[in-house]
């Protein structure tokens, strides 16, 4: 949990995502979208601290991290994972620590995010349903392929149960944002960013629209 929070502190998300993505992405402060309940803008996410990075990092005789990463336009990253990469690799070197990278194509790197060891990876999520669920529960999973940060907390999971199993409303809410504070303390991930989407169509087009979650259906079109 330190040298992940240290790797975290020696990578500053906010200037990485503007350089990359621009005006089409924002610094993500939590898996769920913004505009999902009970996204908690408050849960304070570790701050860029190169310094107390470089600390932590050479008291625990880290100098050398693999990180491995996809090449392919996603979704949720349209640039792919080399320059995300690549920047990290760049703020980790400030720290002392040498990063080395790497790429697969999408196909071959979801099976590499299981099989293979590595330090560092990359991933995303769209949702499939609009509920905090479908976001938090990620990391409950014993499905590798989608908690590739291996995390598992016996706390964690009894508090995604009882999610579970409460109405919607402002208690089961609270169990969610309760899910978001944890992650922040133990950091089994990092957010980077959530993607602004664009979806141009022709006038001729008829019945189109733009699902929330981000997919496109093309039914009635």
């Amino acid at each position: 949990q330190e040298v992940r929070k240290a790797v975290a502190q020696a990578i500053n998300v906010e200037e990485m995502v503007q350089a990359i993505y621009g005006d089409y992405a924002t610094v993500a402060n939590s898996v769920m979208p913004t505009w999902m309940a009970p996204y908690a803008k408050d849960v304070k996410q570790t701050a860029y601290d190169p310094e107390a990075a470089k600390k932590t990092l050479a008291d625990k005789g880290i100098t050398s991290l693999q990180c491995i990463t996809y090449t392919t336009a996603r979704p949720y990253n349209q640039k792919g994972g080399s320059q995300l990469a690549n920047m990290i690799q760049g703020y980790l070197s400030e720290v002392g620590v040498d990063v080395s990278i790497t790429e697969y194509d999408w196909t071959t790197y979801k099976t590499k995010v299981q099989t293979d060891p590595y330090d560092i990876c990359f991933y995303g999520w769209t949702g499939d349903n609009g509920d905090p669920d479908n976001f938090m529960n990620l990391l409950a999973d014993e499905n590798v392929s989608m908690n590739v940060g291996r995390y598992r907390s016996d706390a964690y999971n009894a508090l995604i149960q009882q999610g579970l199993a409460t109405p919607e409303g402002d208690e089961r809410d609270n169990i969610y944002k309760q899910c978001e504070q944890m992650v922040a303390d133990e950091m089994p991930w990092m957010l980077i960013s959530h993607s602004k989407n664009l979806a141009g169509y022709s006038p001729k087009v008829k019945g189109f629209y733009y699902h929330p979650t981000g997919v496109v259906h093309l039914e009635g079109v």
